[in-house]
């Protein structure tokens, strides 16, 4: 637990700043405290005869926000944090933050505004931020708002939630848990739960109880090991606000029996924030998509030059190949016509070839003139290079082609 609240003690810079109002509240509302710390027997209630309508203006924009019902006469101090870094909150409207203390200072009602947070399986999360690996609302509670916001308080325990809240957050659990799906690579949990603390103020023992929704993302990315990169988890969480009810010790359950409306949201500042959020989102897609199809013309030019350069080494590789079997046929003939012409040689035989027809003819080697008859079927051997038998040998039957010698 110690190792996850050092990872995250950044993420209570937002909850710091809300329970800072709250505090100067306590320590100028004390209307009950003596001088020199001591309390007077005045009567503790936490409740109250009425409430009012209290606006909270976002500074940024400078209009109506939230309205927040809050106890008649009962010191009132709310605003929209918009802290950026490793733990802002989701959207403007998680950045609601106040607190309403009664007239003595110790019974109070307020939200403090939403975090964020990453875990990644390799440590790697956006803006190099600390990798937290909390997933459940009691762990955000009791690893990170109660020890930040109360360092030493005594921690009563975890609150169960009433009945109809716990069964509609097992069904929201189970729609989400089905539209994930088996093999899907993401994955949508939402929790929430609630804790009792205890510690004093001004030497009075308070309790308070916390309560908060925890809502997060995860992402599996398959190992692709054509860019050597391992498989991958990543994980996004964050509360949408902490509520907090604070009464002196043994009037908390009388606090909690007296139920307020919820904040309200003004349309109008809704609408506006959705419209500019929607417009920085299509800002940023746009310069996303534009990104990428740099970058994916970038691998096809990459891609382009890379089969050149590979058709151009195999059309080199296919010419040495050839060029090689050329050779070595041309080897292999030479050594076979050798072959053949040294046995040729033995038998006192010699090759020649039919002009006319390109037909190989095997005769004698002892005649250097060889003519062929124009039926084929006989020879005339010659070493006279003047004589033609054409006219002369059987002229009635027979034309005459002489043979070219087959070196």
């Amino acid at each position: 637990m110690t190792g996850r609240r050092a990872n995250a003690t950044g993420a209570l810079v937002m909850l710091a700043m809300a329970m800072a109002a709250c505090h100067s509240q306590q320590r100028n509302l004390g209307s009950g405290a003596q001088a020199d710390g001591s309390r007077s027997a005045k009567k503790v209630t936490v409740t109250w005869s009425g409430s009012e309508a209290v606006d909270v203006k976002d500074p940024a924009e400078g209009t109506k926000a939230f309205s927040i019902d809050v106890p008649s006469g009962w010191k009132f101090e709310g605003t929209i944090l918009r802290p950026r870094g490793c733990h802002a909150p989701g959207t403007p409207a998680d950045g609601l933050s106040y607190g309403s203390a009664s007239p003595d200072g110790l019974t109070a009602i307020g939200q403090m505004p939403g975090v964020s947070w990453d875990w990644a399986s390799d440590g790697v999360t956006p803006q190099k931020c600390k990798s937290v690996d909390i997933t459940t609302a009691a762990g955000f509670l009791l690893n990170i708002a109660v020890p930040n916001t109360h360092p030493e308080a005594k921690i009563i325990g975890i609150v169960p939630l009433p009945p109809q809240m716990q069964a509609g957050l097992e069904a929201q659990q189970r729609k989400l848990a089905s539209e994930s799906g088996n093999g899907s690579q993401m994955r949508q949990t939402l929790d929430a739960a609630r804790v009792r603390v205890e510690y004093t103020i001004h030497g009075q023992v308070v309790e308070e109880q916390m309560g908060t929704v925890v809502t997060c993302m995860e992402s599996h990315f398959p190992a692709y090991p054509q860019m050597r990169r391992p498989a991958r988890t990543t994980r996004h969480c964050g509360t949408h606000g902490t509520n907090f009810r604070r009464a002196p010790k043994g009037y908390l359950d009388q606090l909690l029996a007296n139920a307020l409306k919820q904040p309200t949201i003004d349309q109008a500042w809704d609408a506006d924030i959705a419209r500019k959020m929607q417009s920085q989102y299509d800002r940023f897609r746009a310069a996303s998509d534009k990104q990428f199809e740099e970058i994916q013309d970038h691998f096809r030019q990459q891609t382009a030059a890379m089969l050149k350069r590979g058709q151009e080494q195999q059309a080199t590789t296919k010419r040495g190949t050839d060029l090689a079997l050329a050779s070595d046929n041309n080897t292999v003939a030479a050594m076979q016509k050798g072959a053949h012409m040294q046995v040729l040689d033995s038998l006192n035989r010699m090759d020649f070839v039919d002009p006319a027809t390109g037909r190989k003819i095997e005769t004698s080697n002892q005649f250097t003139h060889n003519w062929i008859s124009s039926d084929n079927s006989e020879v005339v051997l010659t070493n006279d290079p003047t004589f033609d038998p054409n006219g002369v040998v059987d002229p009635i039957r027979q034309n005459w082609t002489e043979l070219i010698p087959v070196w």
